[in-house]
């Protein structure tokens, strides 16, 4: 079994997907993640980090909380992959069948960008995306061509994204705009889906009644307490409450030959 996670942030995994993605590690399946931004904030007045700096601490992080979550040591290989013709890096848990995939494409962080790159993407006509560490440019094509070879290239049993209406529930403008581009890159010639693919709710889960407890929300907790030391926009009691809750609703799964259809109000909802 393998498995394709995308999501826009170097936590919304943990946070919003968990125990999922744990429960495949511990199966000893073949794990992707794919961070759609680089998860990045502006250097700020008074604060010691930001930018390229701050994404990857973030990535430190991940890669702490996923070697708990697979139980050995926090040793990762580094390889620098082609998609559609983009290199991207990644990094591989040694031991294991798990990797990550970074694209380091600017993330929204208000006030000083409400919108950020993923959105441009899919909004503004001609837009091109300068990932942060230097590497070629994107366009929206470009983007989700890449997107597209990474699916080919895993050859995933399904696919995990956000919600493509995260927007009508108050979610992450990334959110959306990461699943929405992970959706487009997820069809074929006619426009349908090709790999089954579900849909995972964002910040309305907080909202939700608890559904996750005993051993799995203990793991999940672990996990969580790998990642958060590492990222400074954090503390112990940043996002405890999403501990205890996973959504992935079954109205949101997109089944292989039914036709894509992207969201119409997702400009207007944000503009």
């Amino acid at each position: 079994m393998t498995t394709l996670s995308f999501v826009a942030h170097q936590d919304d995994d943990l946070l919003f997907m968990n125990p999922d993605i744990a429960s495949d590690v511990w199966d000893g399946q073949d794990v992707w993640i794919v961070y759609l931004t680089a998860g990045d904030i502006p250097h700020r007045p008074g604060s010691s980090y930001g930018g390229i700096q701050y994404a990857e601490m973030r990535n430190e992080g991940v890669r702490a909380a996923y070697a708990r979550t697979a139980g050995v040591a926090n040793d990762w290989s580094y390889e620098e992959m082609t998609f559609g013709g983009h290199p991207v890096p990644t990094n591989r848990l040694a031991g294991t069948d798990l990797r990550i995939v970074y694209t380091y494409v600017h993330a929204a962080a208000g006030p000083e960008d409400n919108f950020g790159d993923l959105w441009r993407l899919l909004n503004v006509p001609g837009f091109t995306a300068q990932p942060i560490d230097g590497r070629p440019a994107y366009t929206y094509s470009g983007f989700v061509g890449m997107l597209r070879g990474i699916i080919d290239h895993v050859g995933p049993d399904f696919i995990r994204t956000g919600s493509s209406i995260g927007h009508r529930e108050g979610d992450h403008i990334d959110h959306t705009a990461g699943a929405i581009l992970a959706a487009d890159a997820n069809t074929d010639a006619q426009g349908c889906t090709a790999v089954r693919r579900y849909e995972y709710t964002g910040y309305r889960m907080l909202n939700l009644p608890e559904n996750v407890g005993g051993f799995l929300r203990d793991k999940k907790a672990e996990i969580w307490d790998e990642y958060w030391p590492h990222d400074p926009e954090l503390n112990q009691w940043s996002w405890r409450a999403a501990l205890g809750r996973r959504y992935a609703p079954d109205g949101r799964v997109f089944h292989p030959g039914v036709l894509w259809v992207p969201p119409g109000d997702f400009a207007s909802s944000v503009a």
